[in-house]
């Protein structure tokens, strides 16, 4: 572990080195770990490095994807939140997220296997249900926010089709849904890919649509018996919603879209 740990800190200062599918086995052997350092600054930030700079070939890049897809790690025990299994499944999701961002404009992995990525990762994200975001001793979970980062991450794939775009609208819905007071700023990241699609495949219209008819779901939901998972999901609806608007002002695009959602605000704060 000594010398693994040493190459991953070369990787990052910049140091180029020789990697193996022996090394690649480790990444993933450790892409879990509870020790947050080596999971989150060593192994994930090497491997952001590696596939940032393009000092993976393509077959290592498939071999990534084929090992992670294969082990499900996705579904490790996704059934038993709040165990350990979830930093796992959340890293995954980082991992899936670079290859996809990068390959969105590079177009190094076989069709067939980025379909494969996509749909595993749609059927992951509905069924996720530990949203912790920094877990004391354990460091960042964050599955709520990984999980945006990879809907970003499709919705600008070349692969992806406006079924997959329509999916990650109810992906978003579903995060809002199980809500319990984000507190790690989740809704930005959601509100991130939310602006990604907006820029592919859905036009302004169906955007719109949508934000009015979630609203109007949240605010019936108001009325369960559980009132404060409700509250939270409002609460994230709205946090969400500011963050959308600031995101498309700044970009500069999509004015009816800002109006619509200046109007969704104001009827959910007052």
């Amino acid at each position: 572990m000594t010398t693994y740990i040493a190459d991953l800190k070369r990787i990052i200062s910049g140091e180029s080195i020789e990697i193996s599918n022996e090394f690649l086995d480790k990444m993933i052997e450790n892409i879990g770990s509870v020790d947050p350092v080596l999971r989150d600054e060593l192994n994930y930030s090497a491997f952001w490095k590696l596939i940032n700079n393009e000092q993976l070939s393509k077959q290592q890049i498939e071999y990534i994807l084929t090992l992670l897809l294969n082990q499900d790690l996705l579904m490790v025990d996704i059934e038993n939140p709040l165990s350990d299994a979830v930093f796992t499944r959340s890293f995954t999701v980082l991992f899936f997220a670079a290859i996809l961002h990068v390959d969105a404009s590079k177009k190094i992995v076989d069709k067939e296997l980025v379909r494969r990525t996509i749909d595993a990762s749609m059927q992951y994200l509905m069924k996720e249900q530990d949203l912790r975001g920094f877990v004391e001793k354990k460091g960042w979970a964050h599955a709520a926010a990984h999980g945006a980062d990879l809907l970003g991450s499709i919705a600008k794939h070349p692969f992806s089709t406006e079924e997959d775009a329509l999916k990650i609208l109810t992906n978003i819905h579903q995060v809002f849904s199980i809500a319990s007071g984000f507190k790690d700023d989740e809704e930005v990241r959601i509100a991130r890919s939310f602006v990604t699609l907006s820029q592919h495949h859905l036009n302004v219209s169906q955007l719109s649509e949508w934000l009015m008819n979630e609203a109007q779901t949240l605010k019936e939901v108001k009325n369960d018996t559980n009132k404060l998972q409700s509250y939270y999901a409002l609460l994230a609806f709205k946090n969400f919603l500011k963050s959308t608007y600031f995101l498309l002002e700044r970009e500069n695009i999509h004015k009816s879209l800002q109006g619509t959602i200046k109007q969704l605000v104001n009827e959910i704060m007052y």
